[in-house]
């Protein structure tokens, strides 16, 4: 007969995935909103989130956009984006712990409000990073092997119209562990053996 260790230990390994699952959902939805904010605030670093609404925009110098001010510089359409995003986001955090787990902050001056750095742009990344011009940007058949990741060393299949490349579990992000030195959050071509150039990054 099974034992209750065994299914204690059943359960807390599901509930462990689970936790882990719920942070990729809430540092991919902020990158999400990062985006989406910056198309219209460029120089966003930061939000502040009340009772789950989108409350305030902070960037280096200080608060750049606030929620029911009249001369708003975000558009319906971005804030519907954000608003939707922070709901599916917040179904999975019923409660301000797992926020202040993937790095929230509680606002002291206002308990019920919780403030987010918003994450770097990958394409921001990419940017800045020398490219190579477009002809010569590395290209494949969509679904075929492009070899591994020179990051993380997880296996890559062009996706799209062949110009950049996911992992086998079809994530465009680079996660960890990643080797000292390397910086880029999105996938990093290896180069092909013959080139002398440092790995190619992905378009």
């Amino acid at each position: 007969m099974t034992s209750k260790a065994f299914w204690t230990e059943y359960f807390e390994d599901a509930y462990r995935d689970a936790a882990t699952t719920r942070r990729e959902v809430l540092d991919r939805g902020l990158l999400l909103i990062a985006h989406v904010i910056r198309e219209e605030l460029p120089t966003a670093t930061a939000i502040s989130v009340t009772s789950g609404v989108l409350a305030a925009v902070h960037d280096a110098e200080g608060t750049i956009w606030r929620f029911n001010d009249e001369t708003s510089q975000l558009s319906r359409r971005v804030l519907k984006e954000v608003r939707d995003t922070l709901l599916d986001m917040l179904t999975f955090a019923r409660t301000a712990h797992p926020l202040l787990a993937a790095d929230w902050k509680q606002d002291p001056d206002q308990p019920d409000t919780i403030r987010a750095e918003l994450p770097e742009d990958p394409d921001k990344d990419q940017e800045q990073d020398a490219a190579p011009a477009a002809d010569d940007r590395p290209h494949g058949t969509p679904g075929e092997d492009a070899g591994t990741c020179a990051q993380c060393g997880r296996l890559l299949v062009w996706y799209g119209t062949g110009n950049r490349v996911n992992d086998e579990w079809g994530e465009y992000l680079c996660y960890g562990p990643r080797p000292g030195g390397t910086k880029s959050t999105v996938h990093v071509l290896a180069a092909p053996a013959t080139a002398k150039e440092q790995p190619a990054m992905q378009s």
